[in-house]
């Protein structure tokens, strides 16, 4: 159609140059086993895997397009309809833009929120295992909350060595399980009684001297006594009200529970609301990368609008134009007589068929 028997010429040696080139040993050797499988979703693959595609795409476009124009006898008012269709998919790189953007902002969010919580969980872990060992030195190891310090420890080794990408599955949901340690679930009773015996551990190793009309003197800071870090105290303890300090983070305290254990409950629930926000997001890379496809389709309709120039298809007698499209209307039409045909011979069969039973 564009150059006849001489771009047939030029369209098979030009198919031909890479298994040539492969027989003279000038192919670059291509490892066409990726280095890594994935089962489930997560990868889109690699940049030299998306080349083929888009070429694909891309000549898919140009043919359907050459086809199209030379068959129905387009003009050059096609070519200004597909420009308009051409730079309006400049919009779609804002689009890309933004929902990158977006995506990166939810991954960095919940790296994190995920080093925070290791963070806490470290931090409140040293605390407990000094709690153990005043609990040894002061022969208090049978107590409920020194029992507790002591089965928590592996719990709490486990957040800290927890992902990004496990935190929001296996993270604490309720601060009953953090105060459970070990065990399946603990009695609210139980745990009452823990918070009790460990804010007693806190008022004693970091005492509060009241100065009178309201005013109090915090411990000062020590390799004990310390104010926890904003980040791993963002939220208030848990009920009933009053049973320990609301806002024992402006004081010097040496096991900062009450603000932790809350704060590693609210991480997971806002890491699991992050996971799905990126997990939404890879949906929207599938999408596009299946837009990225049509796009070179439609990249190889504004080249073919190229080739058309260049070929001269306007210049075209209207007969040799549509000449693609006779063979398949002749095959038609054939078709159709010799349905046709094969229908009023059924037709006869059966009257005839009917003339005999009457007989």
């Amino acid at each position: 159609m564009i150059a006849r028997w001489r771009g047939v010429t030029v369209a098979f040696a030009a198919l031909a140059v890479p298994g040539l080139l492969n027989v003279a040993g000038l192919w670059p050797q291509i490892h066409y086993l990726p280095d890594s499988f994935y089962i489930g979703g997560g990868s889109l693959g690699s940049p030299l895997g998306m080349v083929p595609l888009l070429i694909l795409s891309l000549l898919t476009g140009w043919c359907i397009t050459i086809i199209v124009y030379d068959t129905l006898n387009l003009t050059d008012k096609f070519r200004g309809y597909y420009d308009h269709l051409w730079y309006a998919t400049a919009l779609l790189a804002g689009l890309f833009f933004v929902a990158d953007s977006v995506g990166s902002r939810h991954v960095s969010k919940l790296a994190e929120e995920s080093r925070v919580s290791r963070a806490a969980s470290l931090y409140l872990l040293n605390q407990v295992r000094s709690y153990d060992q005043f609990c040894k030195n002061q022969g208090l190891a049978e107590t409920p909350s020194c029992t507790w310090a002591s089965d928590v420890q592996q719990t709490l080794n486990e957040y800290a060595a927890y992902g990004e990408n496990i935190f929001h599955q296996l993270g604490p949901a309720e601060s009953a399980e953090i105060y459970a340690g070990i065990r399946r679930s603990a009695p609210e009773k139980e745990i009452i009684q823990i918070r009790n015996e460990i804010e007693r551990y806190n008022r004693t190793v970091c005492p509060v001297e009241e100065l009178g009309n309201g005013v109090r003197q915090h411990a000062r800071p020590s390799g004990v006594c310390q104010r926890p870090p904003s980040a791993f105290c963002r939220a208030f303890p848990d009920g009933p009200e009053g049973l320990v300090d609301k806002y024992m983070i402006t004081r010097s305290v040496a096991l900062a529970s009450e603000c932790i254990i809350p704060t590693l409950v609210a991480s997971k629930a806002k890491q699991e609301d992050l996971t799905e926000a990126i997990e939404s997001k890879q949906k929207e890379r599938y999408q596009r990368w299946w837009l990225f496809i049509a796009l070179a389709a439609v990249v190889g309709g504004k080249v073919a609008n190229s080739t058309t120039k260049v070929a001269n298809l306007d210049k075209r007698d209207p007969p040799d134009r549509r000449r693609l499209i006779r063979p398949p209307l002749r095959g038609l039409s054939r078709v159709i007589k010799k349905s046709t045909g094969i229908g009023k011979a059924i037709g006869r069969w059966l009257k005839r068929w009917q003339a005999h039973r009457k007989w």
